[in-house]
């Protein structure tokens, strides 16, 4: 990995945790991450293309809150840009998943994608309704086919 994807990846680390731990209360300095992001990035156009992304994972968080998956105490604005600080990773820190055997991608979805809301859960930014197992089944069956989507999805905006 380069130097940028190296530093991209740890502020991420840092991005995710202001946004899970301090949900609303810390949308400052979350947004300045980001923006951040796009003062250093050697690939701003592309970038901005690959945020639309950001709206595909907050449908998808939608639907798994309107099915009672997760719940949330307040509207979590936090969210929407926890996504669009996950999707620009995607084309640099994690561009090496593009390498992965679909079947791999899937399973590091279902790992990730899942432990990433349950680790918000233990932070107590999100609820599981319907209990710690079941809802990480669930969020494992819907990572490991929405990271293989996100991963194709980025590149094919990339190219553009």
């Amino acid at each position: 990995m380069s130097r940028w994807q190296w530093i991209q990846l740890l502020a991420f680390e840092g991005f995710w945790l202001l946004a899970v731990a301090g949900q609303n209360r810390w949308l400052a300095p979350v947004v300045l991450l980001l923006l951040v992001h796009f003062v250093f990035t050697p690939s701003r156009r592309a970038d901005s293309r690959v945020l639309s992304l950001a709206l595909l994972g907050l449908a998808v968080d939608g639907v798994l809150a309107w099915a009672g998956v997760f719940a949330f105490d307040h509207p979590p604005w936090w969210l929407a840009l926890l996504w669009a600080g996950f999707v620009l990773t995607l084309g640099h820190s994690l561009v090496w998943l593009r390498g992965f055997a679909p079947w791999l991608l899937a399973l590091t979805g279902a790992l990730a994608g899942a432990s990433s809301y349950l680790a918000g859960w233990r932070l107590g930014a999100v609820q599981l309704p319907l209990g710690f197992w079941v809802s990480a089944l669930v969020l494992a069956l819907v990572w490991a086919a929405l990271l293989p989507l996100l991963v194709r999805l980025d590149r094919r905006l990339r190219s553009d």
